[in-house]
């Protein structure tokens, strides 16, 4: 406690008088603006952050140091900073709104400031979209953004978790993802084999989701080459509380809850989710000639998940916080036939430290965790009247990092300077059965991976008019088998530079040219799996992929539209992907293998629309033609998992007392497989969510999820397999204060 009087004595003594500072936030009718971040700044460092009540209303208690200022950012409206001078004490701050691609973010430069920046192409989906909608996963909600694509089309809720790899803008095509996810700027993905468990994070504690689609190797390394979905969760301001219960059928039902609060400079919340679903049936009734439908050895999909999340976090009067957090999860899904299961259980911490030096901002981080992953596997026979236990496996993780980083202001300009390094270590440890059901010799494989660079960053507003954004990063990468020989160390330069330019009111050209790499993932390297009659086979000898790309686009806003336009062109080299080897009736063998030139080109078209009665309408179209280009037997046939296009439209009203919204997403047709023989056909879906308001604070709630019933395809390996048909579902909604 003394040393916390004298830290305010010293800040008084040396910025002179302060007081206390309180305002509110209101938006360009008059209304109230709740639950918006106001950030107190003094001399460019953050020393407080806090959340605007349900009144608009906001206060930072205690002396306030000149100079200072404040920033105050909401979701869809323009952040808006205002100068405290020597008697300004109680503010009246309005915010206009904003065009959906001003949306500040922290993704694009790495850093806990939200600011906007008009050189990348970046998607913001806030807590109030996600929960007001009738997504139930958070990839469900992430499939109307331009581009986004899960190694398979099934949804989270349900699939294997091998099959939640996260391509964007064509790049993908395998269950390692080309893309990286993050949860509070630590990585989702998986350490060991590259997909996402989205479920890892309570819905109730979200509060947006940021999409940053092109290369983001420069800041952020391996795994990013196709772009960075970042998901963060509620830092409360005040006491707060949030819940979703719902069930539905299908034997659905989730409870998800969220509590935090602030006192004095504590910080502290804490989440939990769970889901259950007892799914339906992949396994088509009819299918090709040759091949048996659904039969007695087939099951449904189910799935049941539990996560918890924990935060605290202490902010002292100079703006140095500590933060700490710790999760765990685990999951139990059945996959659509009796003997074939899967099981996760994982634990988490992280570790933050960051504070202002000399009017820069520094940030420290350490994460870690381990994961054990179980998974059986099974051979059908012809006729689907039988199936035999043929592999079980468990793959046993261990991943930690640790990084820092320096942005310092320079009058308009920033610069950031950092550095990180990553270490994970897994084994798959392997149990194959004989025809007759009896266990054979257990195998282990697996290794180590080494991960470090330092990266750097340069933001230049020459003018009001022009922005440009150069850096890049250079990164290491060091991978050893525990099992064999087998060594390889390899170094990466990725580079970005960027400009933005505002050409006339209302109007900004920009553009990016980026380089990035991806790392094999140890699942790639050292686990087989088998899905169907399809055994794809893992590679010791693969290679780094390289990734060279480029985009360019214009943005557009008049009066209540808002348009944004984005070309892009991608080459990735030494492209990863399940080659066929051979193939039989009975059998189709593929191996992971650096197979050839990969090159996504194509363009994206977002639209968004603001009309009267609190009416808006979204349009999403990505197009993508993304083919092999190498010297081998698959070129220019298409990347397998890739659809043509995709097509969201929405449509959102709210008021004060009732909520509404639909979804229609296309997604176009796709091959299964990397020689064009098996083809998914194109998926339509329509879902639609309405809630009424029986307070301010309990809203009850109805959705339903493919509303006409579709029946669309999901996989071929040759057996058709289909996605989720109607679920519906009922539920309340709880927030507090």
């Amino acid at each position: 406690m003394n040393g916390l009087l004298l830290s305010l004595f010293l800040l008084a003594a040396a910025a002179g008088q302060g007081s206390p500072v309180a305002g509110v936030v209101l938006d360009s009718t008059g209304a109230a603006v709740p639950d918006a971040a106001v950030r107190l700044e003094v001399s460019g460092v953050a020393v407080n952050d806090v959340r605007t009540s349900t009144d608009g209303r906001f206060m930072f208690p205690g002396d306030v140091a000149r100079p200072a200022r404040v920033v105050v950012t909401a979701a869809g409206f323009a952040s808006q900073v205002v100068d405290l001078q020597e008697n300004s004490a109680d503010l009246r701050i309005t915010l206009d709104p904003a065009p959906f691609f001003e949306a500040v973010n922290v993704t694009t430069s790495r850093t806990t400031i939200p600011r906007a920046d008009p050189t990348v192409t970046v998607t913001v989906i806030s807590s109030a979209e996600l929960l007001n909608s009738a997504a139930v996963s958070i990839d469900d909600a992430l499939k109307t953004v331009p581009g986004f694509t899960l190694f398979r089309r099934t949804s989270s809720r349900v699939s294997n978790p091998t099959s939640q790899g996260v391509s964007l803008r064509g790049v993908g095509g395998t269950s390692a993802s080309r893309s990286l996810v993050l949860a509070n700027g630590i990585p989702l993905n998986d350490a060991f084999g590259g997909w996402v468990y989205f479920d890892k994070i309570p819905q109730a504690a979200i509060d947006r989701i940021e999409v940053q689609r092109g290369g983001g190797s420069d800041l952020y390394g391996a795994d990013a080459v196709g772009g960075v979905v970042q998901i963060l969760t509620v830092r409360p301001g005040r006491p707060m509380g949030r819940s979703v219960f719902e069930v539905g059928n299908l034997g659905t039902g989730r409870a998800s809850v969220f509590g935090g609060a602030r006192t004095g400079g504590w910080v502290y919340s804490a989440a939990g989710e769970w889901f259950k679903t007892d799914g339906y049936i992949p396994v088509a009734v009819d299918q090709d000639p040759g091949i048996a439908g659904r039969g007695p050895v087939d099951v449904e999909l189910n799935s049941e998940h539990r996560a918890a999340l924990l935060s605290i976090g202490y902010q002292a009067a100079n703006g140095w916080r500590v933060d700490g957090s710790g999760s765990v999860f685990d999951e139990d899904r059945q996959n659509a036939t009796r003997a074939s299961i899967n099981a996760t259980a994982s634990r988490q911490f992280a570790v933050d430290v960051t504070g202002g030096v000399r009017g820069g901002l520094v940030a420290v981080r350490g994460f870690g965790g381990t994961q054990g992953y179980d998974q059986t596997f099974s051979a059908v026979n012809a006729t689907r009247t039988s199936e035999a236990l043929n592999r079980v496996q468990r793959v046993p993780t261990e991943a930690s990092g640790f990084g820092g980083q320096w942005v310092q202001p320079m009058g308009r300009h920033a610069l950031l300077v950092g550095g990180e390094m990553r270490s994970i270590e897994g084994t798959n440890i392997e149990t194959p059965y004989n025809a007759q059901g009896v266990p054979l010799a257990t195998v282990q494989s697996g290794g180590t991976q080494r991960l470090g660079s330092g990266f750097a960053q340069l933001t230049l507003n020459v003018s009001d008019r022009l922005t440009v954004v150069t850096g890049g990063q250079v990164s290491g990468w060091k991978t050893e088998s525990s099992t064999t020989a087998y060594s390889r160390t390899q170094g990466s330069l990725n580079p970005r530079g960027s400009f933005a330019y505002r050409v006339g009111e209302g109007v900004t050209v920009r553009a990016s040219a980026y380089g990035g790499f991806r790392a094999p993932t140890l699942n790639e390297f050292y686990r087989g799996f088998r899905v169907g009659s399809t055994q794809t086979n893992a590679n010791e000898a693969l290679l780094p992929e390289r990734l060279t790309g480029g985009d360019a686009g214009v943005q557009i806003s008049r009066g209540v539209v808002s348009t944004r336009i984005t070309a892009f062109w991608n080459v990735l080299d030494d492209a990863i992907t399940n080659v066929t080897v051979s193939s039989t009736p009975a059998l189709i063998t593929k191996l992971r293998a650096n197979a050839d030139k990969i090159r996504a080109s194509g363009f994206e078209f977002e639209g968004e629309a603001r009309l009267p009665r609190n009416l808006s309408l979204t349009l999403a179209t990505g197009i993508v033609s993304s083919r092999f280009k190498g010297d081998t037997n698959l070129r220019d046939n298409r990347v397998p998992q890739i659809p043509e296009y995709n097509v969201g439209i929405g449509a959102r009203y709210v008021d004060r007392g009732w909520t509404g919204s639909a979804q229609l997403r296309v997604t176009g047709p796709q091959f299964e497989d990397d020689l064009n023989v098996f083809t998914l056909r194109r998926a339509t879906v329509l879902d639609v969510y309405g809630g009424r308001n029986l307070s301010r604070q309990i809203q009850v709630f109805a959705a339903v999820e493919n509303l006409f019933d579709n029946e669309y395809d999901v996989g071929r390996t040759p057996i058709l397999t289909t996605g989720l048909p109607r679920a519906a579902r009922v539920g309340v909604q709880i927030a507090v204060p």
